[in-house]
């Protein structure tokens, strides 16, 4: 048996041992292998952002990270959201530097806490307050539809322009 390793050892391509390319030829197996067991953990999703200063909004697909809980999967989605378009025809939701607090999911309800800058006010932003979060709104509903009913908060505290309906 060690004889055999020899010869492997002893093999030579153009002068240079062979035990280089076998080394190469192991990790790009397993590599491989890898990849086809786990996959690559992204998942693509559709965001929606306002299409220059009026109403409209336009789909945008994107890649975002996969996670095993849903509560983490709606986070992903609404910090994809708040980071922006990649679209230069597109406008941002709301102002820049704003992350998701937390999200939560419990039977079909999702509750969303976002932080009070994404109520500030902002040129680049054609979309306020309400109209925002309905985008917003678009964007979690297409994703998750198993979801029913989405309730916001800002910085822990309902809206004073939430009303007790679905938005």
């Amino acid at each position: 048996m060690h004889d055999r390793f020899d010869f492997i050892l002893g093999l030579r391509v153009r002068g240079k041992p062979a035990i280089v390319g076998f080394v190469f030829l192991g990790a790009l197996a397993v590599s491989l292998l890898v990849f086809l067991v786990w996959g690559n953990r992204m998942t693509v999703r559709v965001l929606f952002f306002p299409v220059g200063h009026g109403r409209a909004l336009a789909a945008e697909e994107r890649f975002l990270p996969r996670h095993r809980g849903i509560d983490q999967e709606v986070k992903e989605l609404v910090d994809g959201v708040l980071l922006g378009p990649m679209r230069n025809d597109s406008a941002r939701l709301f102002p820049r530097g704003a992350q998701a607090i937390a999200a939560l999911v419990r039977g079909r309800i999702l509750y969303l806490d976002l932080p009070s800058r994404v109520l500030a006010d902002d040129s680049e932003i054609p979309l306020k307050g309400r109209d925002a979060l309905e985008a917003l709104t678009r964007s979690i509903r297409f994703n998750f539809p198993q979801l029913h009913e989405i309730v916001y908060y800002i910085d822990g505290q309902a809206p004073s322009f939430s009303e007790k309906k679905n938005i």
